[in-house]
């Protein structure tokens, strides 16, 4: 399949890609919106009234996908792609169903992108998962969609978590 011509790439060493196709990274990650949250994190994350609707980042996992990786609702996750790690609050709902696609099955994973470093209410944002690929247009973000693993825990910090990449680059 031949890449978008109207997308803006960046390939570097710090905006790599899951490659495709890859184990490493079996489950299939959309970021959303929360319409508690509706504008853009920064802004709202400044409002008290709509910060105390959202406290937290988290990530939304089928039942199954919960039991195949043992995360516990309410509990940590960490969230990988190539490019790093963010940790959210595992939320377990029928909401996020499995996919059967040519007879395997695929788990989605949801992640509301609205968290970040500043306000009232912080968190590691989903959108650091993501390489950063442009609109040609206008230049806006145009990915929401990438492959991902999810394992029960919050994610390393520091060096341990630059060990914990390497290790995750090298398995691809």
């Amino acid at each position: 399949m031949a890449p978008n011509p109207t997308r803006q790439l960046f390939d570097r060493p710090e905006n790599p890609y899951n490659p495709p196709g890859s184990d490493v990274y079996p489950f299939v990650l959309t970021t959303y919106r929360l319409t508690e949250h509706h504008t853009a994190g920064g802004m709202s994350r400044t409002v008290p009234y709509l910060a105390e609707l959202q406290p937290e980042p988290f990530v939304e996992v089928s039942p199954e996908l919960a039991a195949e990786r043992e995360l516990e609702h309410a509990g940590w996750a960490t969230v990988v792609t190539t490019r790093t790690a963010i940790e959210a609050r595992v939320m377990v709902t029928d909401r996020i169903r499995p996919l059967t696609v040519r007879g395997r099955v695929v788990h989605q994973v949801g992640l509301p992108y609205h968290w970040g470093r500043a306000g009232l209410v912080t968190g590691d944002s989903a959108n650091e998962l993501l390489s950063l690929a442009l609109d040609n247009n206008v230049h806006i973000s145009e990915y929401k969609v990438l492959t991902c693993d999810v394992i029960p825990g919050r994610r390393p910090r520091g060096r341990e978590l630059v060990a914990f990449l390497a290790d995750y680059r090298r398995r691809t």
